[in-house]
């Protein structure tokens, strides 16, 4: 009789490890956007550029990835998603010269012209070293991307005269991803299907399907030809605890001196 149990309790175990759900679970990258701010070391045709704070967190950079990435049930999945660039601002790091005069120049997107413009596009292709381990301590694997941007170059303002327009092919040849935001990210919440957001809030993880969120991990460079022109990014964040004291001392000084102009 002993023996018997143990049989049946073999197979129980047996039956319960080799359902399809625990040992084929689907990886995908859900579509959303990528929020960044530009860091230094950015340079275009020599000059270094800042980025002008324009979206959700005091964004510069924002990147849509446009469709699911499948990444398949495991280790070696590999998949690609389309991008768009929605939105990018910078401004010369100090008064330059492109032609129309010595100042400061800025670098918008041609498709964000009154009329419209050029689209700025690409591909981003993501692979999976790991399941999701829904923390940020280890990152999931390994993306590469590449980006036509069709830009123009404005004296004085991100509106004023445009001294050049041209297009530019930047590459990322590799930086790590993280299905998990770390606890200083800015978070764009939304749901499934919600390309504006960077994390979605009901995403399905269970043992057949185990949808997941993008973020860079850290900052990466996308360059240009040559290696001459290069955009540096990362994620934005919350200001760090020794920076608040500042900003509100800023923020405090802008306000007793609208005070006394008023």
């Amino acid at each position: 009789m002993k023996r018997l149990s143990g049989v049946c309790l073999a197979g129980l175990l047996c039956l319960g490890f080799s359902q399809p759900g625990f040992a084929d679970t689907n990886f995908d990258v859900l579509a959303g956007t990528d929020y960044f701010v530009t860091q230094p070391g950015t340079v275009f045709d020599g000059v270094a550029f800042k980025g002008v704070p324009t979206g959700p967190g005091g964004s510069d950079t924002i990147v849509e990835r446009t469709s699911n990435v499948a990444l398949g049930t495991g280790s070696g999945g590999v998949g690609t998603t389309p991008l768009f660039l929605t939105q990018l601002e910078l401004v010369s790091a100090a008064p330059t010269n492109f032609g129309l005069g010595v100042g400061f120049y800025y670098i918008t997107l041609q498709s964000n012209r009154l009329g419209g413009g050029t689209a700025s596009t690409g591909t981003m292709t993501i692979d999976l070293a790991g399941g999701d381990d829904h923390t940020p301590a280890v990152p999931e694997g390994i993306f590469t991307s590449s980006l036509d941007v069709f830009f123009d170059v404005r004296f004085g303002s991100a509106t004023g005269a445009i001294a050049q327009s041209s297009d530019l092919v930047l590459t990322n040849s590799g930086t790590s991803w993280d299905a998990n935001p770390t606890p200083s990210d800015i978070l764009v919440p939304g749901l499934v299907g919600d390309l504006t957001a960077n994390i979605h809030t009901n995403k399905v993880q269970n043992v057949d399907i185990n949808q997941m969120d993008f973020f860079p991990v850290n900052a990466f460079s996308e360059t240009g030809p040559g290696g001459v022109d290069v955009h540096t990014v990362s994620n934005v964040s919350t200001p760090e605890p020794g920076t608040m004291p500042l900003i509100g001392g800023a923020l405090l000084a802008l306000l007793c001196e609208r005070r006394r102009v008023v």
